[in-house]
């Protein structure tokens, strides 16, 4: 009898390599959501602000419950995609001893790989979850194994058969169908899209998502990308029906059609015209006049810019502003104007909305004071849930259709996540309204709120754009884009706060665009507004621009002898202002390096911009402008998303409690200048 020759180590590896080749060239896509799913439940510190809020909620709660339950599916879909695209009808595959175990077994490990990635993200010193996690994946192993040997539709064959020429569309389809395994993830695939796609695009006012909390949302998108990505591999034939490509080609070709970006108007009748907005010069001399008590009254002018950084810039900027709120009598009263970036502007956007609703409540200060509890709840809430199941499941709809749908963009799912919160909590539909109802009263204008300043940029032209309550002079404010003016219209001021924080990504650029006369044919105009990081993530420069308009009537009114105004620059800023050099990064730096280098530039820009311009400030003599900065203490957890776990929350608070206090000489000077208001 002829001997069985024994392989080498070297041949052994090397049938190993052929083999996996073989069969990650068909299940390559599977491969490739595992790593992406790696990356976004591990990668950025919102991942890891999200994993600590399930942490914080204990082993038992409900949260963590849904992460249990949404890793099982994601690991079933894995299991039936690459069984469905390994083992029904694929070609050109050798068969020998190392691929035969590698069609057995990847299945079965790429089933208990979500898991893996949960159990890794989870990972910390003495915390439950992870072991319940490592548990769950060896669960997944045993439950893949018993039905492959118990249950006959998911039994693995004892040789495997396949087509040795390429197979047609129709017999793709057919051979599918046929084979029970592939009948039964077609259905539950399908069963599956149904579902998640129905229930993620229920109103955001059911609280769906939020219930859920983005993780788990997350890994259901995973689940249900996996699987299509699967499909679309299993009918894909690089030589005779590349439909991979095919498919990248027709996304790239409806996407000229189906733009769903255009932002929100206001158009109710009881929305005022645009061209009712006070001019910068017409609303300052009413301000004054509404805070004069007497000829000679020296007025505080306080500017506030609050740089961007998302749900870390939003809380940061809202917490020192009632803070100062807090320990400065009258402060609110005379911060003339908020410039907001990014999620500095959302920050300012609900505070002047809280002040309006408080106000017209007819609240004392000491009342207001009262109330920050209930207005903190609204800065902390869980804002990415909402927008993340937008991304994942309803625009995915949009993106395979060659018509636009407003409803279905994720833009204004944050939009209505954030209006849905605030009357939740405070009981106002303040964010639904247009951003100039906010200013009106039954008596007129309302001169006790600030005035909004929210900083965009223009992505097809790399304009600064602002959308204000104010008309703002164009010889002051150069080539800065007005979006109310290209718009035509008001729009809610939940949309005004979005014009300012569409941070790439999570969310798109919103649409404005207005018609133009050109040549006898009318042509559209405009472009897609983004973060407003991506021009100036401090909101300093345009405090300048305004206070530059202000100052020929500061002179004016100081050479009348008539009120001397005392400007003020208040910088809130959030990002990094540690200086110590970072840690090298290698690994896949050719892709890494370029983008570390765009997003750090501008996380860190805002400081070069800081130092710049605390400098200038010191030489503006006329009027005397003082210029502070209110840092938040950098903390690498603090995430740039738009979800905050409520250990975050609350240490950004206590920051705000310990850092602006009457210990802060820079706190001091600012309230000193309120010290003979009233006398």
């Amino acid at each position: 009898m002829q001997s069985v020759k024994k392989l080498t180590l070297a041949q052994q590896i090397r049938n190993y390599a052929i083999a996996f080749y073989q069969t990650q060239r068909n299940a390559f896509v599977i491969l490739i959501t595992l790593l992406i799913a790696l990356y976004v439940l591990t990668g950025p510190d919102q991942a890891d602000d999200m994993i600590t809020a399930v942490i914080d909620t204990g082993v038992l709660s409900r949260l963590f419950q849904y992460i249990l339950l949404s890793t099982f599916v994601w690991s079933w879909v894995v299991y039936g995609s690459t069984r469905m695209i390994l083992h029904i009808s694929p070609v050109g595959l050798r068969i020998n001893e190392q691929c035969d175990q590698l069609l057995r077994w990847l299945p079965r490990l790429g089933g208990m790989i979500p898991a893996l990635i949960l159990a890794y993200a989870f990972w910390q010193p003495g915390n439950l979850q992870p072991y319940l996690l490592l548990l769950e994946s060896g669960l997944m192993l045993v439950l893949f194994r018993w039905v492959e040997e118990h249950v006959l539709i998911f039994a693995m064959p004892k040789h495997w058969t396949f087509p040795e020429r390429y197979t047609s569309f129709r017999q793709d389809v057919a051979e599918l169908w046929q084979h029970r395994l592939g009948r039964l993830t077609l259905t539950v695939g399908l069963s599956l899209t149904v579902f998640l796609i129905t229930l993620f695009s229920l109103p955001v006012e059911w609280e769906i998502a939020r219930s859920l909390r983005p993780t788990a949302v997350i890994i259901f998108g995973i689940s249900l990308f996996t699987f299509w990505g699967g499909l679309v591999v299993y009918f894909n034939d690089y030589r005779y029906r590349p439909l991979v490509a095919l498919t990248g080609l027709y996304l790239v070709a409806v996407s000229a059609f189906n733009d769903n970006t255009a932002v929100r108007r206001a158009t109710a009748a009881s929305v005022p015209l645009l061209s009712q907005r006070p001019t910068v010069e017409a609303h300052f001399t009413q301000w004054v006049a509404s805070r004069r008590q007497e000829d000679g009254d020296t007025i505080p002018l306080v500017l506030v810019a609050a740089e961007g950084g998302g749900i870390r810039a939003l809380n940061w900027t809202a917490e020192t502003l009632i803070r100062l709120d807090s320990i400065i009598p009258k402060f609110s009263r005379h911060v003339y104007a908020l410039s907001g970036v990014s999620g500095g502007g959302v920050g300012a956007v609900f505070y002047t909305a809280f002040l309006r609703d408080v106000i017209r409540a007819g609240l004392s200060e000491k009342e207001r004071i009262g109330h920050f509890d209930q207005f903190r709840t609204v800065i902390r809430d869980d804002y990415l849930s909402a927008v993340t199941a937008a991304l994942l499941f309803p625009e995915s709809l949009q993106r395979i259709s060659p018509f636009p749908f407003a409803a279905l963009e994720r833009g204004k799912w944050l939009e209505d996540s954030w209006a849905d919160s605030y009357d939740d909590n405070l009981g106002f539909n303040t964010l639904d309204q247009s951003l100039t109802q906010l200013y009106r009263t039954p008596a007129g204008y309302n001169y006790n709120l600030p005035s909004l300043l929210l900083n965009g940029t223009l992505a097809e032209s790399g304009q600064k754009t602002i959308t204000s309550n104010l008309r703002l002079d164009p010889d002051y404010f150069k080539d800065v884009v007005s979006t109310l003016d290209i718009v035509g219209a008001d729009v809610p001021l939940k949309t005004a706060a979005s014009l300012c924080s569409r941070f790439p990504v999570v969310t798109n650029g919103g649409l404005v665009q207005k018609d133009t006369l050109v040549n006898g044919r009318i042509r559209q105009y405009g472009g897609h507004v983004v973060d407003g990081g991506y021009f100036d993530n401090s909101g300093v420069e345009t405090c300048i621009q305004l206070l530059n308009n202000l100052v020929p009537t500061i002179r004016r009114l100081d050479t009348a002898g008539n009120v001397t105004i005392i400007p003020y620059i208040v910088f809130i800023q959030n990002s990094n202002t540690i200086g110590r050099l970072p840690q090298k990064r290698s690994i896949m730096q050719v892709v890494q390096i370029p983008l570390l280098g765009f997003f750090n530039a501008w996380d860190n820009a805002s400081i070069t911009r800081d130092n710049m311009f605390n400098s200038f400030m010191n030489r503006f003599q006329n009027p005397r402008t003082n210029y502070l900065t209110l840092r938040l203490a950098y903390n690498d957890r603090y995430p740039l998303g738009w979800f905050l776990s409520d250990s975050v929350a609350r240490n950004l608070s206590q920051q705000a409690v310990d850092s602006i206090s009457l210990k802060n000489k820079e706190v001091v000077r600012l309230r000193a200048a309120f010290g003979r208001l009233g006398k």
